[in-house]
């Protein structure tokens, strides 16, 4: 890329066009990015959900050529809109948001700049939320493609594309329904030792189906999500998730 070479970035980022990429300084930089409305008049509005995303400009969309302000990869791009729309109106601001970390005579303090709340948080309650974390479940991940309606829980309801489908492991007769997982690829499940299919980071879905008998995974993410922590060419992945 032209901000990093080689270096990976995940695939929640960005190629900046000219109009944002003042001299090479837009690297870095972090935009929240909303669906607002497709640019074909008369087609049906091609948002998801109405949320936003937060990506990270890791290279230039040069001119000519360019055909958007913000050129998101297609994982990103899949989060907030229908891909087969192919360019969209957004609303963007820069995320200038940063947190320092103090650590002053055993407090700990989280100074989170963008509205200078400040938070003190005890060096034994991040111990316990540290504990907590350990508790992470071990299992394996497969992905399943659109239509993603009707599902099991919310029938034609749609609920954009960080969603999974829970295998009878965790389906909790139905019980599962509406539970938030976040999910960690930790290494491929094919036995390729050379290939990491993991991309870094985690996901944050969303139970809206079942994944019945012959299910391959404990949890059937949507193909978006899969394609944000690890290669959907390796079908199936090991991971750690928590609810």
């Amino acid at each position: 890329s032209a901000c990093n070479g080689f270096e990976e970035e995940g695939v929640m980022i960005a190629a900046a066009s000219e109009a944002i990429w003042d001299d090479k300084r837009a690297c870095g930089r972090m935009y929240k990015v909303r669906c607002i409305g497709g640019t074909n008049q008369g087609v049906s509005n091609p948002c998801r959900g109405g949320g936003s995303i937060v990506v990270k400009i890791v290279d230039l969309c040069p001119s000519p050529g360019c055909r958007g302000t913000i050129d998101l990869s297609q994982e990103a791009f899949a989060m907030i809109a229908d891909p087969n729309e192919g360019k969209i109106n957004i609303k963007f601001t820069q995320d200038r948001r940063m947190i320092l970390y103090i650590n002053i005579l055993g407090i700990k303090l989280i100074i989170k700049m963008a509205t200078m709340r400040v938070i003190i948080v005890f060096v034994g309650m991040i111990m316990i939320c540290q504990s907590l974390v350990s508790f992470a479940e071990k299992g394996t991940a497969t992905f399943y493609t659109p239509p993603y309606t009707p599902s099991a829980c919310d029938g034609n309801k749609e609920e954009g594309v960080m969603i999974a489908a829970a295998s009878k492991a965790i389906w909790d007769d139905k019980g599962a329904c509406g539970r938030k997982y976040k999910v960690k690829c930790i290494g491929g499940t094919n036995g390729q030792a050379n290939h990491n299919p993991c991309r870094g980071g985690s996901v944050v879905v969303k139970i809206v189906d079942f994944c019945p008998a012959g299910c391959q995974g404990t949890i059937d993410l949507s193909q978006e999500a899969f394609a944000m922590i690890a290669d959907p060419n390796a079908g199936k992945i090991n991971i750690k998730f928590i609810e």
